[in-house]
């Protein structure tokens, strides 16, 4: 078991959580931190999309997405593209605590 290994999955779950809320919030108009540039309905889609990919990578890690620390930084920083701030900047420090192990 690696140092951060624990944190890194409640850190990235959590994340994935809040995307996945705030993506499917932006649907109505209700998103609290909208991380896209526009209204268009395929930004939340994509958003979700990688929300689920997250979660599934911490629950079923290997089977979508390996649970690596480079997978979490580069879905980190598609989800503050795509979705949300507060989601993706949890990803993103599960990610980097990945590079620490």
């Amino acid at each position: 078991m690696a140092k951060y290994d624990q944190i890194m999955k409640l850190l990235a779950i959590i994340g994935g959580i809040i995307a996945l809320i705030d993506a499917l919030l932006s649907f109505f108009g209700l998103s609290f931190s909208s991380g896209y540039w526009g209204y268009s309905i395929v930004w939340p889609i994509i958003a979700i999309i990688l929300a689920i990919l997250v979660i599934l990578s911490v629950v079923q890690p290997g089977k979508p997405l390996p649970f690596t620390g480079i997978v979490l930084l580069i879905m980190g920083i598609l989800i503050i593209i795509f979705g949300s701030w507060i989601g993706g900047v949890l990803v993103l420090i599960a990610g980097i605590l990945g590079f620490l192990n």
